[in-house]
């Protein structure tokens, strides 16, 4: 079975003349140099036939080696990356822990200054 069989030779509009049909014609090295082409485009047209029929079959011999093979002993860590952050990211970073820590100071204080006001109706402490 060949693959490209359906290509096909187009003949031109223009019928050929005596001239131009004795010109076509090659002489015996071309006609030799196409057989030899044409042996060579067909072994390796039979190669890959060969090659795609045995494709699922060498696929699961290389599953089974790859089944069968047991992995090393220890296996190291990879090291680990810094990744480089660009410095936008770094202030803005910087930016929301400044916020975070002044958020929490404000909380804290506000606490405080509740428990002092209470302490002074109530008397918690002397």
């Amino acid at each position: 079975m060949a693959l490209f069989s359906g290509n096909r030779k187009v003949r031109s509009r223009r019928p050929k003349t005596a001239q131009e049909m004795k010109q076509s014609h090659s002489p015996r090295s071309k006609s030799r140099h196409l057989d030899k082409r044409a042996v060579e485009v067909n072994s390796e047209i039979h190669r890959l036939e060969c090659y795609i029929t045995a494709a699922p079959r060498l696929q699961s011999q290389q599953r089974l080696a790859n089944v069968n093979m047991v992995p090393p002993m220890e296996l190291s860590s990879p090291a680990p990356r810094h990744r480089r952050v660009p410095i936008a990211q770094q202030r803005a970073r910087r930016g929301q822990r400044l916020l975070l820590l002044l958020e929490g100071t404000l909380v804290v204080g506000t606490i405080a200054a509740v428990v002092g006001w209470l302490n002074q109706w109530f008397h918690f402490w002397n």
